[in-house]
């Protein structure tokens, strides 16, 4: 398949200011289905077994699962256990162990106890990381789960799972901010590397809940948005859905697929407005390539791609 570069700018107006991004720093997946693996209404369980490891239920079946999947750990032995799973494509949470930076959970290790006998471990949350999805060539990705309980590894009976490789995989988000005004500051988001593969993108949402740069993250006192995209040099509709003092929603008119893009977002006031840009009390941008604390959530097709900007200085 020939991979073509499109550049696409969305001019989002609003009275907040300018957000600019440098490299990916976080981006996970999801779906908008259910998040739990179930069979006959039961969550999907590995159980741990004197003789080693039994697996009841979905997703470890064969069939490609859309991410995030569930399914609960049990320990069936009579003593108390640690345990570490780990797959070099798959990223495991859950809310009572430990996720390492490389994606391994982790039970018993010191920061959180050990799985008592007969204890269940609910929700194991597993999702595609980031460069596995980037580097997928498939629309599935197949990984062995590696089980290992006090330090051994249960290699033969590894649980084996397939996961969908959603779309909207982006290499690097970046984001800026420029004074435009007294009252209005401009924020632009840049991605790069954008691959909705095959799945149609229809909104963005973005969530200024963590940012910290006071009041060029409030939208709700905003002049009037106005909202335009521009593919290739040419202007699509898109429209604001939501609009809060720390989120902002966007729709567009006409889903959108691509397999490379260069995506270039832009929230201010009017064009007519920002030609009276001033330097004077400009809003700080983070140190480049450091984390903002706003996500963008790119939806379409029963999936969403989240993503944090990076500040990238400029």
């Amino acid at each position: 398949m020939n991979r073509t570069r499109r550049t696409i700018v969305a001019t989002i107006g609003g009275s907040a200011g300018v957000l600019a991004a440098g490299t990916l720093a976080a981006s996970y997946w999801s779906s908008d289905g259910s998040d739990e693996s179930t069979v006959d209404g039961e969550s999907a369980v590995l159980e741990l077994t004197d003789d080693g490891l039994e697996v009841h239920g979905d997703p470890f079946d064969g069939d490609a699962q859309r991410p995030p999947v569930t399914f609960d750990i049990v320990n069936g032995r009579s003593e108390p256990v640690s345990v570490t799973l780990a797959a070099d494509a798959f990223r495991l949470t859950a809310a009572d162990a430990t996720t390492t930076d490389d994606g391994r959970l982790v039970v018993g290790d010191g920061s959180s106890d050990r799985l008592e006998s007969g204890a269940r471990l609910a929700n194991v949350v597993v999702e595609l990381m980031p460069d596995a999805a980037r580097r997928a060539t498939e629309r599935t990705i197949t990984e062995p789960i590696a089980v290992t309980v006090d330090g051994d590894e249960l290699s033969e009976t590894e649980p084996e799972l397939t996961l969908e490789r959603p779309g909207f995989v982006v290499e690097d988000a970046t984001l800026a901010l420029r004074r435009v005004d007294a009252d209005s500051v401009e924020h632009r988001w840049t991605l790069s590397g954008l691959d909705t593969g095959g799945v149609a993108l229809e909104a963005l949402r973005f969530d200024y809940t963590d940012f910290e740069s006071g009041s060029a993250s409030r939208f709700a006192d905003a002049k009037s948005p106005s909202s335009t995209v521009a593919v290739d040099g040419t202007e699509r509709e898109a429209e604001i859905e939501r609009r809060t003092a720390e989120r902002i929603d966007v729709a567009l008119a006409k889903p959108l697929e691509t397999d490379d893009a260069s995506v270039e977002i832009r929230f201010g006031p009017p064009e007519s407005e920002s030609e009276s840009e001033t330097s004077a009390n400009q809003p700080p941008d983070g140190e480049p390539g450091t984390r903002s604390g706003v996500t963008l959530e790119l939806v379409g097709g029963g999936y969403s791609g989240r993503v944090e900007g990076v500040w990238n200085g400029s």
